[in-house]
């Protein structure tokens, strides 16, 4: 049990302590509260005064190109000897493309890789067999009228796999404009009603703007299995049919 004394003595040291403490408070820098400003969100945006509407075209093309996409594989017990006999198929590949008259700058590789093959056995670890390498190359053809003649060639060669022909446009930006144009009269022909419904004036254009990705074109794509090295006793005919040049935009107008 603590004496009177004592206790009194406790009181007085704690009370010591508090003043000690408020001092040292006292002549400490304040420390500076920032608030960042509210976001000011208009309660009633002002629109621009008009009509806001959309045009859609589709102008049908025939096509002037194709792409063909031929692949080669080869197996290996190792990864090198895949990747070597790989090569050898795609230098004969590349070989007949040239023959064929299709230039370096029309020709690119868009798949390429080396893969381990496992067997599998039930209640045994997968174990390594050998490697399978796969390469997909891809060649761009002016004009049409030999594409039966070209995919025959190319195919006829050891370990390819498929071969698929996308015909296309080489330069699809004259008929992306005439597309354009088009969608904007239809834009104008719609914004004409609704003023007339309105029975308001259509004044000039204020704003003209593609509505999501740029103008697309759609593509017919034909996919053939080789199977076999032998070629076929006849070319392919592959029609070509015709593209879609589809584009949608959308117009204000000033009310007149």
């Amino acid at each position: 049990m603590l004496t009177l004394f004592q206790k009194g003595l406790l009181a007085i040291l704690a009370l010591g302590i508090l003043l000690i403490a408020l001092v040292v408070a006292a002549k400490a820098p304040a420390q500076a509260t920032t608030f960042a400003p509210a976001v000011q969100v208009p309660v009633n945006a002002v629109v621009p005064p008009g009509i806001v509407t959309t045009g859609d075209a589709i102008v049908r093309v025939k096509p002037d190109g194709a792409v063909l996409g031929v692949g080669a594989t080869a197996q290996g017990s190792t990864a090198a000897e895949a990747q070597d006999l790989l090569a050898q198929r795609i230098s004969g590949l590349l070989a007949r493309a040239k023959a064929l008259g299709i230039p370096d700058s029309d020709t690119k590789t868009a798949v390429y890789r080396i893969d381990p093959q496992y067997a599998y056995e039930q209640g045994k670890p997968p174990r390594l067999t050998g490697y399978q390498g796969t390469q997909q190359l891809v060649f761009t053809l002016r004009g049409t009228d030999g594409v039966g003649k070209a995919l025959d060639a190319l195919v006829d060669g050891e370990g390819t796999t498929t071969a698929t022909v996308t015909f296309t446009l080489l330069d699809p930006k004259a008929v992306q404009a005439s597309a354009r144009a088009q969608a904007i009269a239809d834009a104008r022909t719609k914004a004409e009603a609704m003023a007339k419904t309105a029975n308001v004036g259509l004044g000039k254009i204020v704003s003209v703007n593609d509505i999501g990705l740029a103008p697309t074109v759609d593509t017919t794509t034909f996919s053939q299995l080789v199977k076999s090295a032998q070629p076929a006793p006849v070319a392919p005919q592959l029609p070509t049919g015709e593209l879609q040049v589809v584009v949608r935009v959308q117009v204000q107008f000033e009310l007149a």
